[in-house]
């Protein structure tokens, strides 16, 4: 063993404040190879307390966490297989939560009712046989109902719910298949954006609707692009603006981003921009934050674009990342912007996910952190959540990519503060002498046998071990040569320097 107290200048790789987890809870790993064996359905969040939707061993799952602290209040879990879409909502003082389920006669949607003790009130099929894409629950707090949406066999069903249990079903037979939809409420106007399977059309055709909530009734419905050219080339993706307005995003494969805004009352368009890019864009995701009059879209490739109401493009913040599974994201609101994306560097554990926190003027990358779960595969983007300074981040990691008899997966929530309470301050150049320590054997003697829980994290943040001194000791012993951070439970951190 060699242990060497240093003082020098180091210089890191950013010029970026970077931020560690608040907490992080792993859930647990699957007792067989289920392909999928944790996955998310939805995070929700009210007051302090933060709703998970899951599935694990192929059962539907919910579990509620204290937000500030990660301290789990109650799991539970139903045993019927689920697949990966659905959802989960605060309902008034309950949990309701609705997903694609296997049932005796196919492929159903089911919704359950929940006190906020985990104690089932009711839960309701849909009868269906064939659920190929669903929404929801979406919740209407002013008329106290929500709704799931369920496309199966060319047909719309609609279930809408009181806290008592069904309150109405439709359907609506579609013309033209469905690829996909999303839906949002805006005040009480329920729109879908579908995307249509379009007979005259290279590519699918998005279209948007209100429908009424009761009946499934199409109040107006529009064309969002030309039904007979090769255009859209990623789901078009629409979010609530102000009162029942809505904004909707989509882009083109001759390289343009597409925005507009519709009035949920008629369907009349108050406004609409076509951005033209030097590259063909593909959208992933759509922040809204209409008192500043701002507009966020992600591509698949991590870069991030901010618009104006009026129709100027801001400033782009382009990554041009490249990963096995693209994924990507952005969350903002009236402080800040979040830009998450899967990025592969090469390195022995396989994609990652960068999360960088942006400045809404201007772009600039104010701070930074890595999601690497411990498991060295892929990990893979479930859903995040933002609420004013608190970033709640959901990702699956496989267990083996390399054989689909062996895969399986389990799930992290990861939880930051981004207003800089956990930030490391680091620079390009060298600044202010750190004190570090050399090492390339064991680190044991460095930790104090009072401190139970140690943390070991690469100098870009992302997470090497978790856990008591002796495994966090092996998985240093076991690193790659490099900088790393070792923190304690007690609040003290040191840089390690591996030869």
């Amino acid at each position: 063993m060699r242990l060497l107290l240093l003082l020098a200048a180091m210089a890191t790789y950013t010029a970026h404040a970077q931020w560690f987890p608040l907490w992080q809870h792993r859930f647990p790993a699957p007792d067989f190879l289920t392909g999928f064996g944790d996955v998310g359905t939805g995070l929700d969040l009210r007051n302090d307390s933060l709703l998970v939707g899951h599935s694990w061993m192929n059962a539907s799952s919910t579990t509620l966490f204290d937000a500030p602290t990660g301290q789990l209040s109650w799991s539970e879990s139903a045993g019927d297989t689920v697949f990966h879409q659905g959802g989960r909502a605060f309902f008034g003082g309950a949990v309701l939560g609705s997903e694609r389920v296997a049932a005796a006669n196919g492929i159903d949607v089911r919704t359950r009712l929940q006190m906020l003790d985990g104690t089932l009130l009711w839960s309701l099929g849909g009868g269906l046989s064939d659920v190929q894409f669903m929404a929801g629950p979406l919740v209407d707090a002013a008329a106290d109902t929500a709704c799931a949406l369920a496309y199966a066999g060319n047909v719309l069903h609609g279930f809408r719910y009181d806290h008592s249990g069904a309150a109405g079903a439709w359907q609506n037979p579609q013309p033209l298949p469905w690829t996909g939809f999303n839906a949002c409420l805006a005040n009480d106007a329920l729109l879908l954006t579908a995307m249509m399977d379009h007979p005259n059309s290279f590519s699918d055709v998005p279209r948007l609707m209100r429908l009424d909530p009761a009946t499934g009734a199409v109040l107006w419905a529009h064309w969002l692009c030309d039904t007979m050219a090769f255009l859209v080339n990623a789901p078009a993706i629409t979010v609530p603006w102000q009162g029942d307005t809505v904004l909707t995003a989509f882009t083109t494969y001759t390289g343009n981003v597409e925005l507009r805004l519709t009035s949920g009352a008629d369907g009349s368009v108050p406004w609409s921009f076509t951005d033209p890019l030097g590259f063909t864009p593909y959208l992933a995701s759509v922040a809204a934050v209409p008192s500043e009059g701002r507009i966020y879209l992600a591509l698949d490739n991590g870069t991030v674009m901010a618009y104006t109401a009026a129709g100027d493009r801001l400033w782009m913040d382009t990554l041009y990342t490249a990963a096995p599974y693209k994924a990507a994201m952005v969350l903002a609101n009236q402080n800040r912007v979040v830009g998450i994306s899967a990025q592969h560097q090469g390195l022995p554990q396989g994609q990652d996910f960068h999360l960088r926190t942006l400045d809404p003027q201007n772009g600039a990358v104010l701070a930074q952190a890595w999601v690497n779960d411990s498991v060295n595969t892929h990990d893979l983007l479930e859903d995040a959540l933002l609420h004013e300074d608190r970033l709640y981040l959901l990702t699956a990691v496989t267990f083996d990519t390399l054989s689909i008899l062996n895969e399986s997966t389990t799930l992290m929530l990861s939880a930051f503060d981004l207003s800089g309470s956990t930030a490391i301050q680091v620079s390009d150049a060298p600044s202010i002498p750190i004190r570090a320590v050399i090492t390339d054997g064991s680190i044991r003697p460095l930790m104090d046998p009072a401190v139970r829980r140690w943390m070991l994290r690469d100098v870009q943040g992302r997470l090497v071990a978790d856990g008591n001194s002796t495994f966090v000791d092996a998985a240093y012993a076991k690193a790659d040569a490099g900088r790393y951070i070792l923190f304690g439970s007690d609040g003290g951190n040191r840089m390690l320097v591996k030869p």
